[in-house]
């Protein structure tokens, strides 16, 4: 069985086809400003693929999965309210099963049925990234909330005797401390990754700058800790890949009075730049072809 997954992100699309849960060769096109654009480019995509059994799409914002609705499309605005699957339905030469889900659900279902967290039911995926997005599981199930809108761990505020509506997004993302670092040096944002200023840790500046970032994770990871008590936590995102990361935000855990009476597991994802996928393919064979 051949199932397409797109991992739908601000910048770039990713998508590989699974034949029988294994992925092949992934790809990726920019992400288009219109909602036109966004069907055309992704039904060229769909075109291009024979034999598939069904599309899975890992996508940002509220997603009200009974209704394979976007409520809120992140920053894909143009797209908010729409039923993504019957619109790319309605472009393609012969309608599929199309799954549309959560991309932090999608890196935390990846997490417990073929990554970190399998032998555990009860966990909280972190994603650092552009934003701070978070995955949730409670007694084997993921969590999506009333409304959808459970694990949108970036719009929490924070610092706010400084920011009273500065978020997590604008304190603890990838971004934010790309941001930091470019602005204390006098850099484009765009000309430096948040990898690339953790292996800088070194540098007295530098380690500052990541302090202070890496206090801001441990927070979030305490706050959401003392309130769902899940047996592990799981950071991912691109920068989830450098090893430095688990150390950077163990000091600062360690650094908060209470964490010796919470503190749980710490880890990272196993599938990182590729969670979106997996999440995704596990998503529409658990919900459209009962598999898992």
């Amino acid at each position: 069985m051949n199932v397409l997954a797109f991992d739908v992100g601000g910048t770039f699309i990713k998508y590989g086809v699974f034949n029988d849960g294994r992925l092949g060769r992934v790809a990726k096109i920019p992400t288009p400003r219109t909602a036109a654009d966004f069907y055309a480019n992704l039904a060229q995509v769909v075109a291009d693929q024979p034999d598939l059994a069904g599309i899975a799409l890992s996508f940002p914002g509220f997603i009200d999965t009974k209704q394979q609705r976007a409520i809120r499309a992140g920053h894909l605005f143009y797209l908010d309210g729409q039923a993504i699957g019957q619109e790319l339905n309605r472009r393609l030469v012969k309608p599929l099963p199309i799954w549309l889900e959560n991309d932090a659900n999608c890196a935390a279902m990846a997490e417990k049925l073929s990554g970190n967290a399998q032998d555990v039911d009860d966990f909280v995926v972190i994603t650092l990234g552009t934003g701070v997005g978070g995955g949730i599981f409670v007694n084997g199930r993921i969590l999506r909330g009333h409304d959808y809108r459970a694990g949108e761990f970036g719009m929490m505020l924070t610092n706010v005797d400084v920011d009273p509506e500065g978020t997590l997004h604008d304190y603890a993302s990838t971004s934010a401390l790309v941001q930091h670092y470019a602005t204390h040096f006098g850099m484009t944002a765009s000309s430096v990754d948040g990898r690339q200023i953790i292996a800088e840790q070194q540098e007295p500046a530098v380690a500052q700058l990541i302090e202070d970032w890496g206090q801001r994770v441990a927070t979030a990871i305490f706050n959401l800790v003392a309130t769902l008590d899940p047996q592990r936590v799981l950071l991912g995102g691109g920068i989830s890949q450098n090893p430095a990361l688990l150390p950077i935000v163990h000091r600062a855990l360690h650094a908060i009075r209470f964490w010796d009476d919470f503190q749980v597991p710490l880890g990272t994802c196993a599938h990182h730049n590729d969670a979106g996928l997996y999440g995704a393919y596990y998503a529409i064979m658990t919900e459209r072809f009962g598999k898992y």
